[in-house]
């Protein structure tokens, strides 16, 4: 699973990036496309080409995995922002408001 990378200055979920497995960091380029090549493989060497129903069922897990997380990160993101909104209108447009009716008084 690919996902965004947000900076510090972004709403960002706390959820980590997947790392690869073999070696416990970050994906690098090459790796992407030599875990590709493998997969390709794999699914090249399968006999009759028909996903078997246990792949099926497995791949609807890992599917369902990974909407969780997304879900979950959607969600944080969304409270973020409300909360942000939130204290935007608090501190700048209500003290404006305030601050101009205080001038016009």
């Amino acid at each position: 699973m690919l996902a965004h990378v947000a900076d510090k200055n972004t709403m960002a979920a706390n959820t980590p990036i997947p790392n690869n497995p073999s070696t416990g960091r970050a994906w690098t380029r090459n790796e992407l496309i030599t875990e590709l090549g493998v997969e390709r493989k794999r699914n090249s060497d399968r006999a009759s080409g028909i996903v078997s129903w246990s792949e099926q069922g497995s791949n609807v897990k890992a599917r369902w995995l990974i909407h969780l997380k997304e879900w979950a990160i959607l969600t944080h993101q969304v409270y973020e922002l409300g909360r942000e909104c939130r204290v935007f209108v608090e501190t700048r447009l209500l003290a404006s408001t305030s601050a101009s009716l205080t001038r016009s008084n």
